[in-house]
Protein backbone atom coordinates (compact mmCIF):
# COMPACT_ATOMS: atom_id res chain seq x y z
CA UNK A 1 0.00 0.00 0.00
CA UNK A 2 1.20 3.49 -0.84
CA UNK A 3 2.66 5.69 1.83
CA UNK A 4 3.90 9.13 2.29
CA UNK A 5 7.62 9.38 2.48
CA UNK A 6 8.07 13.11 4.67
CA UNK A 7 11.63 13.46 3.71
CA UNK A 8 10.55 13.15 -0.06
CA UNK A 9 7.73 14.72 0.52
CA UNK A 10 5.82 12.43 -2.10
CA UNK A 11 3.55 9.70 -1.65
CA UNK A 12 5.54 6.03 -2.00
CA UNK A 13 3.51 3.20 -4.08
CA UNK A 14 5.27 -0.66 -4.19
CA UNK A 15 5.43 -1.80 -7.35
CA UNK A 16 2.78 -4.58 -8.45
CA UNK A 17 3.04 -8.41 -7.22
CA UNK A 18 1.39 -11.30 -8.55
CA UNK A 19 -1.89 -12.32 -6.54
CA UNK A 20 -1.42 -15.37 -4.23
CA UNK A 21 -4.52 -16.37 -4.51
CA UNK A 22 -5.77 -15.37 -7.57
CA UNK A 23 -3.79 -16.82 -10.82
CA UNK A 24 -3.67 -14.24 -13.64
CA UNK A 25 -3.76 -11.17 -11.59
CA UNK A 26 -1.89 -8.89 -9.85
CA UNK A 27 -1.84 -6.61 -6.68
CA UNK A 28 -1.37 -2.61 -7.21
CA UNK A 29 -1.34 0.49 -5.23
CA UNK A 30 -4.23 2.53 -5.81
CA UNK A 31 -2.02 5.59 -5.61
CA UNK A 32 -3.99 7.13 -2.85
CA UNK A 33 -1.94 7.15 0.79
CA UNK A 34 -3.40 4.20 3.23
CA UNK A 35 -6.73 4.30 1.20
CA UNK A 36 -7.26 8.52 1.77
CA UNK A 37 -7.50 10.92 -0.60
CA UNK A 38 -5.86 14.24 0.75
CA UNK A 39 -6.43 17.50 -0.09
CA UNK A 40 -9.48 20.39 1.10
CA UNK A 41 -10.57 20.51 4.42
CA UNK A 42 -9.90 16.96 5.34
CA UNK A 43 -8.93 13.75 4.26
CA UNK A 44 -11.29 11.49 2.52
CA UNK A 45 -12.08 7.80 2.11
CA UNK A 46 -10.38 7.12 -1.88
CA UNK A 47 -13.61 6.49 -4.12
CA UNK A 48 -11.18 4.44 -6.56
CA UNK A 49 -10.18 1.81 -4.63
CA UNK A 50 -12.99 2.26 -1.61
CA UNK A 51 -10.50 2.51 1.11
CA UNK A 52 -8.85 -0.35 0.67
CA UNK A 53 -5.69 1.32 -0.81
CA UNK A 54 -5.06 -1.38 -3.63
CA UNK A 55 -6.41 -2.64 -7.06
CA UNK A 56 -6.40 -5.91 -8.76
CA UNK A 57 -5.33 -5.65 -12.31
CA UNK A 58 -6.13 -8.26 -14.93
CA UNK A 59 -2.97 -9.65 -16.44
CA UNK A 60 -3.58 -10.06 -19.93
CA UNK A 61 -6.66 -7.90 -20.14
CA UNK A 62 -4.86 -5.13 -17.70
CA UNK A 63 -8.26 -4.35 -16.79
CA UNK A 64 -8.79 -3.01 -13.16
CA UNK A 65 -10.92 -4.51 -10.28
CA UNK A 66 -11.74 -4.02 -6.83
CA UNK A 67 -11.46 -7.87 -6.89
CA UNK A 68 -11.27 -10.46 -9.24
CA UNK A 69 -14.38 -10.97 -9.42
CA UNK A 70 -15.91 -7.73 -7.79
CA UNK A 71 -16.24 -4.30 -9.22
CA UNK A 72 -14.49 -3.32 -12.21
CA UNK A 73 -12.73 -0.07 -11.65
CA UNK A 74 -11.51 0.96 -15.67
CA UNK A 75 -9.02 -0.45 -17.51
CA UNK A 76 -4.92 0.40 -17.18
CA UNK A 77 -3.24 1.11 -20.70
Amino acid sequence: MAHWNSIKGKIETNPPRLSEFYPGWEVIDCGCCGGLRWGGDSPRECDICGGEGILYRHIKSRVLALYPGGELRGKDD
